[in-house]
């Protein structure tokens, strides 16, 4: 199987539904989808219920007794996906034609030293931008934390996965995707852009994500305790594309959990 893609959600079936159909749509490549429902009490058993019908051994279910959060989630889909490729999507985001295909030939074709194909994503932000290119009429992205390339969305091996432990479960929602990233660099391995991968991402704004601000400003926090970076520069995009990592080591491997 060439992809497993893991896609948590939570009370968010219209977005699923969205998400899935997508998939079916623009992915052409031998793939499998693993949701994780967070114990969803709205139309998602439904939504799944239907999408099994016609996606059918490309769907697979793993259904929480209570919401765990994104990162373990994600852990539990990376846990059991099959594919030699893995990746992690939202219930929000939704590939162009051809952009898991197009990263999945990308990754098959690098050498051994790249970590992460980094797939741009179309996201709302002025601060931050490693690179950026247009689709569609819309600007999609790549970010940067301090001056090192990562991937909101990324794609990687599935042992590169396993060997770097996956998504460090001090976080419950934000700082994943980064600390990950920043994991990949830390091993000698590299993040490298997926020039023909693009994402449409909502960033839907709904009262669960309220509710999880909190502890999202708590995992950033966390974040920048767990990893030796440059401060913050507030006057310039300070994004070198020729040094693409910035990265000076960990700085404290015993950062709390989260509650």
């Amino acid at each position: 199987m060439d992809l497993s893609i893991v896609l948590p959600t939570c009370n968010r079936a219209t977005l699923l539904e969205r998400s899935l159909a997508a998939l079916w749509t623009y992915v052409n490549c031998d793939y499998e989808v693993i949701v994780v429902d967070g114990a969803s009490d709205d139309a998602t058993p439904l939504v799944l219920a239907d999408a099994g019908r016609w996606m059918k051994r490309r769907l697979r279910v793993i259904r929480e007794d209570r919401r765990e959060g994104f990162v373990r989630a994600v852990n539990k889909g990376f846990r059991a996906a099959r594919g030699r490729n893995v990746m992690w999507l939202n219930d929000d985001a939704r590939p162009l034609p051809g952009a898991l295909d197009n990263a999945v030939q990308q990754l098959d074709d690098a050498p051994a030293g790249v970590g992460l194909v980094a797939m741009y994503h179309h996201v709302d932000v002025e601060r931050n931008i490693a690179h950026e290119a247009m689709r569609r009429g819309r600007p999609y992205r790549l970010l940067h934390v301090r001056g090192t390339l990562y991937a909101n969305f990324g794609m990687g091996r599935r042992d590169t996965f396993a060997r770097l432990g996956y998504f460090d479960e001090r976080y419950f929602l934000n700082a994943a995707d980064p600390d990950f990233s920043l994991k990949v660099w830390h091993a000698g391995l590299r993040v490298v852009p997926s020039d023909d991968a693009f994402i449409d991402h909502d960033e839907h704004a709904d009262e669960r994500r309220a509710q999880d601000s909190v502890r999202g400003r708590q995992d950033n926090e966390r974040l920048f305790a767990k990893w030796d970076l440059p401060p913050k520069n507030a006057a310039i995009n300070d994004y070198d594309p020729a040094r693409p990592c910035t990265l000076r080591g960990l700085r404290d491997v015993t950062a709390p959990k989260a509650a």
